[in-house]
């Protein structure tokens, strides 16, 4: 059995095991396109690394990305052939990846990853590696039918020592806080309800959609490198949809996946005193009408008001990321927010552990979100 980084000559492979296994279904294009995949290959961020029989097909694969900024990786698309299954290969090449990456990086605090819900043999086996449980993702990708995935991350004592841990959480966010404090040694945060803005707030007035891509990359780069992003952190992911107002005055930018329907806010550029609460509104109207069907927010938990904000938006938090961006000396936490479109069905999910309390919190969070205070005995 080799195990080593996918090169050049594994183009066809590559793209044949995702479609031997998924049948054609898998929601990262990638996978289906060699140019893209010779592209990533010979990056410095992308690391995809198989396993395969002596002179014969791959058998195994999983990529990792890496933001050499933040000391964090991402392992995704972990796939084993059928046939192949039982033998704890996937779990060998994981632990090869990781192995290697902290051999060949500058270093690595943090690794994270979305775990299937459809068996429990995901969540076993990156639970089996030490990967943390922090959240969950309801019907967040799309295959043959909606997936539920589940947040888990192997957080190192080195970034934990790194944690800025002197703030306060929003109270809409301490039960899954406290979820989460189960799986990692965290101190426990005192909760506060936001005061009322002390400024006066503006709307956002008529908003368009620009799908240049090349464009939108330019624009995200230079006011990225110009420090003029409100908020810029979203791991791993490229704009291709720009969401501005006639001045330009409001920027937002967001991937959306046209496989599958994914979206995620990356960052914008907008007035300090603009309703956050007004524009998500009014962006998910936009997205939902561009094809988005499921958007994920990320923010530092240590910004109340702005958490605030998204949950009267209707985003619902979903997980919390502890130390995830590194600032200087100081690592930050983040919660996740996400809003579906789509009507939940978890007959079919195999939650493991924790993954069914974070379930359960999120669908609490929902029922009050989203009914009648009556319906709820309020």
């Amino acid at each position: 059995m080799i195990k080593r980084l996918a090169t050049a000559d594994d183009i066809f492979h590559l793209a044949e095991i995702y479609y031997d296994v998924y049948e054609g279904t898998y929601s990262d294009s990638l996978m289906r396109d060699p140019s893209a995949i010779k592209n990533y290959i010979l990056s410095e961020e992308g690391f995809w690394f198989i396993s395969k029989l002596d002179n014969g097909p791959v058998i195994a694969s999983v990529l990792f990305n890496y933001d050499q900024e933040n000391h964090i990786a991402k392992a995704y698309g972990a796939v084993v052939r059928h046939e192949y299954r039982g033998h704890n290969l996937m779990e060998e090449l994981l632990t090869y990846g990781i192995n290697y990456l902290k051999e060949h990086t500058n270093g690595v605090d943090i690794i994270y990853s979305t775990t299937r819900t459809v068996n429990e043999a995901a969540q076993t086996l990156t639970e089996n590696l030490g990967f943390k449980k922090l959240g969950i993702f309801p019907n967040a990708h799309r295959t043959n039918e909606y997936e539920t995935h589940c947040l888990t991350a192997i957080i190192t004592p080195e970034a934990l020592s790194k944690r800025m841990a002197n703030y306060k959480i929003h109270h809409d966010v301490e039960e899954l806080f406290n979820i989460v404090a189960e799986e990692v040694p965290l101190p426990k945060l005192e909760s506060i309800i936001p005061e009322n803005p002390t400024k006066e707030l503006v709307g956002s007035d008529e908003l368009e959609v620009i799908r240049s891509k090349k464009f939108i990359s330019y624009r995200y780069k230079d006011l990225k490198e110009n420090k003029k992003l409100e908020f810029e952190f979203f791991p791993f992911h490229k704009p291709n949809l720009l969401i501005l107002s006639p001045d330009q005055s409001i920027e937002l930018f967001c991937h959306l996946s046209e496989t599958d329907g994914h979206c995620v806010v990356i960052g914008g550029h907008m007035p300090h005193n603009l309703n956050f609460t007004d524009l998500f509104l009014k962006t998910n109207k936009i997205l939902r009408e561009s094809g988005a069907r499921y958007i994920e927010v990320l923010t530092r938990a240590d910004r109340p008001k702005i958490v605030e904000s998204i949950i009267k938006a209707k985003f619902i938090p979903c997980a919390f990321f502890p130390a995830f961006q590194l600032m200087g000396d100081k690592r930050h936490d983040f919660i996740v927010f996400s809003r579906s479109f789509e009507i939940f069905d978890f007959q079919n999910v195999k939650l493991k552990g924790l993954n069914q309390s974070y379930l359960e919190q999120y669908y609490k969070s929902w029922k009050k979100m989203s009914l009648n205070p009556k319906m709820l005995g309020l």
